[in-house]
C-alpha cells in the first residue's frame, strides 16, 4: 500500500508544529519526535518514506542518529539545521543524509524538498517493480523475480548505489566514498565487494550485469525489457 509517512525530529515544538501544518496540507501523514529516543520508537513501529532531522538536540545529536540509522536502513533523510557552515553540510551528506538545508529557509521550501525526495523514492520503487526488481527500503534485502536475496550492509549499499546510477560508469573513488563514507578503507575493498555482489546476482545475469570498465571503474547494466 502506498504510504506518505514523514518523521519530523526536532526539539523545538514550534518548528514541529509549523512543518506538520505545511506537510499535512500537502497530503502527508506526520509523526513527531522531540529527540532521537522518540524517533527510534517511531522507526520500530512505522513504515517511513522520508525523515526530516535536526542536528542540535539534547542527548544523541542528529549526526550520530543518522550514522547509526544508516547502518541498517535507507529511508531518505533531509537535514534541517541551524548549523549552516560548509563543514556541517558536507558532514551531514557524507554520513548518510540525502539533503541538507538550514532553518532560515521557508516551510514551503522544506515541503518542496520533501516532495522531491518522496517522488524520487516512489519513482524508483515503481520502476523496480515493473522490472521484477525490488530494492527493499529500510531493510537489507533485494527481490528479483520474486526471489529474496539477503545482503550484508555493504553489499546492500553497493548495490543500491550501482542501481541508482545504472548505466553510468562509477569510479573506484566514487564507490568508496559513497558506500564506505567516512570510514578509512583500502580501495581493494571495492573489488572484494563487487565480487561478492556478482556471486549473489549470478543467477540473474539475464537481468542485471556488473561490468568492469578497465581503468575507470564499474557499470551496472540492466536489460531493457521493452526490447524485442
Amino acid at each position: 500500500m502506498l504510504t506518505k509517512n514523514i518523521l519530523l525530529i526536532d526539539d523545538q515544538p514550534d518548528i514541529l508544529e509549523l512543518l506538520t501544518d505545511y506537510l499535512e496540507a500537502s497530503g502527508y501523514t506526520i509523526f513527531q519526535a522531540n529527540n532521537t529516543t522518540e524517533a527510534w520508537a517511531h522507526i520500530e513501529r512505522e513504515q517511513l518514506d522520508v525523515i526530516v532531522l535536526d542536528v542540535m538536540m539534547p542527548g544523541e545529536d542528529g549526526f550520530s542518529f543518522c550514522k547509526a540509522f544508516r547502518k541498517h536502513q535507507t529511508t531518505p533523510i533531509l537535514f534541517l539545521s541551524a548549523k549552516e557552515s560548509e563543514q556541517d553540510r558536507i558532514r551531514g551528506l557524507t554520513i548518510g543524509g540525502d539533503d541538507y538545508i538550514v532553518k532560515s529557509v521557508s516551510p514551503a521550501e522544506v515541503v518542496a524538498r520533501v516532495n522531491a525526495m518522496y517522488r524520487r523514492q516512489q519513482f524508483n520503487q515503481v520502476n523496480n517493480k515493473q522490472r521484477n526488481i525490488h530494492v527493499h527500503n529500510g531493510s537489507l534485502e533485494l527481490t528479483i523475480k520474486d526471489k529474496r536475496i539477503d545482503l550484508s550492509l555493504y553489499e546492500y549499499r553497493l548495490f543500491h548505489y550501482l542501481y541508482e546510477n545504472r548505466g553510468i560508469i562509477l569510479s573506484y573513488d566514487q564507490i568508496l566514498y559513497k558506500v564506505w563514507k567516512d570510514e578509512l578503507q583500502d580501495p581493494q575493498i571495492v573489488r572484494v565487494y563487487i565480487a561478492k555482489l556478482r556471486e549473489k546476482l549470478r543467477t540473474y545475469d539475464d537481468i542485471l550485469s556488473i561490468r568492469t570498465i578497465r581503468s575507470l571503474g564499474y557499470q551496472l547494466i540492466e536489460v531493457d525489457f521493452d526490447e524485442p
